[in-house]
């Protein structure tokens, strides 16, 4: 099936899913994941500033924003790497450069170990590789999401302010919260989303074992010579700088940058920041300072 063009993005069916994708741009193909839970909006005011140079692809993940939900819900990091490669093939992206975000992050890694000839450059923004700081506090109203019955119902009663709510304590700079992108956040949630939160919240779509790996896979990737950058947002309060630093520390020839007045939602607040500095490493990684 062709694909269908909207006002801000296209949708294409792949395996017998719809995936809604973001793109702009010519030349070679960068490739954008976002996290939990968010989609490809996260990336709308960066993908401008690297579609310049070259071709920029920004999907909602199966299971997020406007794509197919899957009725059982939220599938495995794993299983979203395979889909995610099948899409690239709909697209005729055969090698890519793969920037991610929070979740995003697991999604790319994940690729990179099953497929490595397929990622030229890697960009790590704001996650974890620690278990732990997966699973949030006891006190979290997500832990609700665990029980059956009264996650369905707390779910359903859920409205836009306390998506706001739950925004605004990853965010530095509150006043790019506003309504406008509120609404675009909130949307998924009318989409089936909230089948995929509450699934990913019941039967994880990763381990620790796996979370293990796939930090093992990028440092022996990055020792291997593919260029990798750590971008963070240094007030993030859950996926913390010092996980960022130590995993710089053990790839030589990593770059590594700390946005200080930013929090988790790192392409939120300096987007033609973030967007810039991808540019450069792109084109000449070494141009950007290393662990200092």
């Amino acid at each position: 099936m062709a694909e269908v063009r909207t006002a801000d993005g296209a949708f294409v069916y792949v395996e017998g899913w719809r995936w809604f994708f973001r793109e702009s741009g010519e030349g070679e193909p960068v490739v954008l994941l976002h996290g939990i839970p968010t989609s490809s909006f996260l990336w709308r005011k960066v993908l401008p500033v690297l579609a310049r140079e070259r071709r920029v692809i920004a999907p909602d993940l199966l299971g997020f924003g406007r794509s197919d939900k899957p009725r059982h819900g939220a599938e495995t990091v794993a299983q979203l790497a395979e889909r995610l490669s099948a899409l690239l093939d709909r697209l005729r992206v055969e090698r890519c450069a793969l920037v991610g975000h929070d979740f995003g992050v697991l999604v790319a890694a994940a690729l990179v170990k099953r497929w490595p000839d397929r990622v030229t450059h890697l960009v790590v923004t704001n996650t974890s590789f620690r278990i732990e700081r997966w699973r949030g506090g006891s006190l979290s109203p997500l832990q609700l999401l665990r029980i059956p019955v009264l996650g369905e119902i707390a779910l359903a009663l859920a409205r836009p302010w306390m998506l706001a709510c739950a925004l605004r304590r990853y965010l530095n700079d509150q006043s790019v919260l506003d309504r406008a992108m509120l609404a675009r956040y909130w949307e998924p949630f009318e989409l089936g989303y909230r089948r995929t939160l509450i699934r990913s919240m019941r039967v994880p779509p990763f381990s620790a074992d796996d979370l293990a790996r796939w930090r093992a896979t990028l440092i022996e990737r990055g020792r291997g010579g593919l260029p990798l950058l750590l971008a963070w947002g240094a007030r993030d309060p859950q996926f913390g700088v010092d996980e960022a630093r130590e995993l710089a520390s053990a790839i030589p020839g990593a770059r590594f940058l700390s946005f200080q007045q930013a929090s988790h939602f790192l392409p939120e607040e300096r987007p033609r920041a973030l967007g810039r500095v991808i540019t450069v490493f792109l084109e000449r990684p070494a141009a950007l300072p290393g662990l200092v």
